[in-house]
């Protein structure tokens, strides 16, 4: 009995380290290493389902955007796909995906909301090429407050997105409600305990951290060594400095988001230093004193300078292929016959005003900036305490205003007077009153001149005002009741949008008249520049194709005042923004100072240099091979002057604004 009992009680007991005989010999436990099993077990389904969320909206993106590319239909541009480059931009649409699912937890909620957001992206960037003829940039972000103008601008009404909005809710619902059913059937899961929920938590936050850094390393694209642009130059990019719709075209769609990240706003020119900015301030205040021994010192001391920035005006009587029953401007066309007056080379189309705007009141080029600088007035001047304008030049001893009758937020521009110097702004809800015309529901520009004839006789001291007007802004389908007819090459649907642009142009062309008119009765010293920003975007590729070139960025520009002004001899056939308020000076036979005298140079060499387009003195386009030496010194100390002013120690900003005595 003995025997048998402790027979029994060796075969009952089994060692740690002995499994019973119909399973083999067990092995030591090692929960730490099950436990890593069982997590990676758990993300493969994860991390192959995210993948192919990211893949889908990568290829969403891709295929959206190229409908818009003249070169290829969507289906055969697949086929000029670069799988490495593809295989990048997976990678960083993964993260975000990935990123997405750490917060949520649900792969079919990370599945819907990236394939929400994929496709607003995508219908974004699809708007965006129709309306401007350029893609979705990051920087694109900030127009989410400006929500009712863009909506208004390509036609979408408030209710439709609501309603679209409102659809993607009941679709997310509805999935709910389908896997909350299916699961209903199946035996419910044992509530986790508070160290098996950590666990589970432990692969989301990993992945979550990772796919946070991938982000932040694409953030920082354009930055010096970054590691994810590196591995983009391995793969080959063909980057298109001044071409971003070829450059989204040839690279892809995340491939031209990344490029266009923000990033230092301009490169350190080769030589900048305290003793080179020295030495081109001192070479400009001696043609400053030169050209200002002809010139009246205290020639702008009692007058008001206007400067006016017209939306969307132009001359669309210069555009071949197209037949108007009535001459939009004919009162600007008889003033600019009279006075000091051009065309100007905008830096854009279809948009771009806050662009145009900038150069035409610092006086800098985009063309010195890296390319990735697209609007400084959201990505570099209200980041800094103050930013050299034309209150520099024209404003001593002027009260400075700026009239914008739109959102006060819109481009910043609340911020970007004020560092600038103007003391006030003027914005929409500072003109709740203000004449409308018909059915646009935009300040008319008969309405915003009758704000800036007030404020020059309210004021007891000469003004600066800058005004940017809106009566021109698009939509402009119904807005007015009499369109001007409109034959060539347009298709008919085309017609009625250009007729009701043409009809806006007259009423603009009226209110200058009137602006005019009120200025000649003002009983002060009054100068105004006024230009046009931008084409709209309304024509038709039969227009493009035929008007090549810079034709559709051409715009009028011309100078007024309501006393004598000096003769002004044209310097170029084109001007670009930057060179307009010099001719302000000119016509006013006002002093240079050595920033003035350097632009007067480089206009005489370089008139123009907009978008990737350099014009010579007769309108020709060149390439940097057909410079000068002359030229390319002056470009060259221009770019140093510019990034002193703009990014630099500011090491010349005061002397470059003094007006040096007559020699």
């Amino acid at each position: 009995m003995l025997q048998t009992s402790s027979a029994t009680r060796a075969a009952d007991v089994v060692p740690p380290t002995q499994a019973p005989d119909d399973q083999g010999p067990a092995r030591p436990r090692r929960p730490w290493l099950r436990r890593a099993v069982d997590a990676a077990e758990r993300a493969v389904p994860v991390t192959a389902l995210t993948l192919a969320v990211a893949v889908v909206v990568t290829t969403v993106l891709e295929l959206v955007h190229v409908q818009t590319d003249p070169w290829l239909p969507p289906l055969e541009r697949v086929a000029t796909w670069r799988t490495d480059q593809l295989a990048l931009q997976v990678l960083v649409v993964w993260a975000a995906v990935v990123l997405i699912h750490a917060v949520l937890g649900r792969l079919w909620l990370t599945a819907l909301v990236s394939g929400a957001l994929g496709a607003v992206i995508a219908f974004a960037d699809y708007q965006k090429m129709l309306m401007r003829g350029e893609p979705l940039y990051p920087t694109d972000v900030e127009y989410l407050g400006e929500a009712g103008l863009l909506l208004d601008s390509i036609g979408v009404a408030p209710g439709l997105v609501l309603a679209g909005l409102a659809a993607v809710v009941l679709a997310a619902v509805a999935v709910a409600l389908v896997l909350r059913r299916r699961r209903s059937g199946q035996p419910r899961r044992a509530a986790l305990t508070p160290r098996e929920r950590v666990r589970a938590l432990v692969p989301r936050a990993t992945a979550g951290l990772l796919a946070v850094g991938v982000l932040a390393t694409a953030g920082a694209f354009n930055e010096d060594g970054n590691p994810l642009r590196t591995l983009w130059e391995r793969s080959g990019p063909d980057w298109a400095r001044w071409n971003q719709v070829e450059n989204y075209a040839e690279n892809g769609f995340v491939s031209g988001v990344l490029y266009n990240m923000p990033g230092t706003a301009m490169e350190r020119p080769d030589g900048y230093s305290e003793a080179r900015l020295r030495e081109v301030t001192e070479k400009y205040a001696a043609v400053a004193a030169e050209a200002n021994a002809s010139r009246d010192a205290g020639a702008l001391a009692d007058t008001n300078v206007l400067v006016v920035l017209s939306e969307s005006f132009t001359d669309p009587t210069r555009l071949d292929g197209l037949e108007v029953a009535e001459d939009p401007i004919p009162f600007t066309r008889a003033l600019m016959a009279q006075t000091p007056s051009g065309t100007m080379l905008s830096s854009d189309y279809g948009g771009g005003t806050a662009n145009v705007e900038f150069e035409v009141l610092t006086g800098m080029s985009l063309s010195n900036f890296r390319e990735q600088m697209h609007t400084p007035y959201q990505m570099l001047v209200p980041y800094e305490d103050d930013f050299p304008s034309l209150l520099r030049s024209v404003g001593a001893d002027h009260a400075a205003i700026a009239i914008h009758p739109y959102q006060r937020s819109f481009y910043k521009r609340d911020e970007v007077y004020a560092t600038f110097g103007f003391e006030r702004a003027a914005f929409e809800d500072d003109m709740a009153d203000a004449e409308r015309v018909e059915d646009n529901p935009f300040v008319s520009d008969a309405g915003t001149f009758t704000r800036v004839v007030d404020e020059l006789e309210a004021s007891e001291d000469p003004m600066v005002v800058n005004v940017v007007t809106m009566q021109n802004h698009r939509p402009y389908d119904g807005k007015y009741d009499d369109p001007i007819d409109v034959e060539g090459a347009l298709p008919p649907m085309d017609r009625r949008e250009v007729g009701q642009y043409l009809r806006g142009l007259r009423h603009s062309d009226e209110a200058v008249a009137q602006l005019i008119a009120d200025l000649e009765a003002l009983d002060e010293r009054t100068i105004v520049l006024f230009y046009g920003d931008h084409s709209p975007a309304i024509w038709s590729n039969q227009i493009w194709n035929r008007n090549p070139g810079q034709t559709m960025y051409e715009t009028p520009w011309f100078v007024w005042a309501n006393f004598e002004t000096a003769p002004v001899e044209p310097v170029a056939e084109l001007l670009g923004p930057n060179h307009l308020l010099n001719q302000l000076l000119s016509a006013a036979n006002a002093p240079l100072t050595p920033y003035d005298a350097l632009l007067a140079q480089i206009a005489e060499e370089v008139p123009a240099a907009e978008r990737g387009i350099m014009l010579d003195p007769q309108g020709r386009q060149i390439t940097a091979a057909d410079l000068s030496p002359r030229a390319r010194e002056l470009l060259e100390d221009y770019r140093l002057v510019q990034y002193d002013l703009a990014v630099g120690e500011g090491w010349a900003e005061d002397e470059l604004y003094k007006v040096p005595p007559a020699s």
